[in-house]
């Protein structure tokens, strides 16, 4: 009894400590974006969105809405609005994390009182494309962008930490 139990347990020790290995050998990393916007930005807590990256591949987060816009055809086309993030990671051998991310932080302005026909939204755009070296764990901020369009200034923070 005592040899079969022995025997059984060889044969299940491995596959309990795999389920504590990862799946890849790539780091895995969680950038966490916060966007500071407006007057103050600085002051502000901010919007924040947090995203898990494998090393070997980009993260992609989209959060907001489809605006129809119509062309001249009559055609329907749609645009994405609101926060769309695509961001990679990799490890340096100094300890140091290489981020890169593209940014499109964009919202439909309010329609003109005055205009006498309905016309397709107006939408401001704010695009980023951030390439950056940071101290794991550390909030950095990689932009802060005075924005000329709707007089708004945005700053934007990450804060990158290795999670395995």
């Amino acid at each position: 009894m005592r040899t079969a139990l022995f025997a059984l347990l060889t044969l299940i020790a491995p596959l309990i400590v795999a389920q504590d290995q990862p799946v890849t050998g790539s780091p895995v990393y969680k950038v966490d974006f916060n966007i500071h916007d407006g007057a103050d930005a600085a002051a502000k807590a901010g919007r924040r969105y947090t995203i898990l990256i494998d090393s070997s591949n980009k993260g992609v987060f989209k959060v907001g809405n489809r605006v129809p816009l119509t062309a001249g055809s009559g055609q329907i086309n749609y645009v994405d609005v609101g926060v769309n993030i695509d961001c990679s990671v990799q490890e340096n051998t100094n300890g140091r994390v290489r981020l890169h991310a593209d940014l499109d932080l964009s919202t439909v302005l309010p329609a003109d009182k005055n205009a006498t026909a309905p016309s397709n939204p107006t939408i401001s755009q704010l695009k980023l494309n951030v390439n950056a070296v940071v101290n794991p764990g550390k909030p950095t901020i990689v932009a802060s962008i005075d924005d000329p369009v709707t007089m708004r200034k945005v700053d934007v923070e990450l804060t990158v930490t290795r999670s395995n």
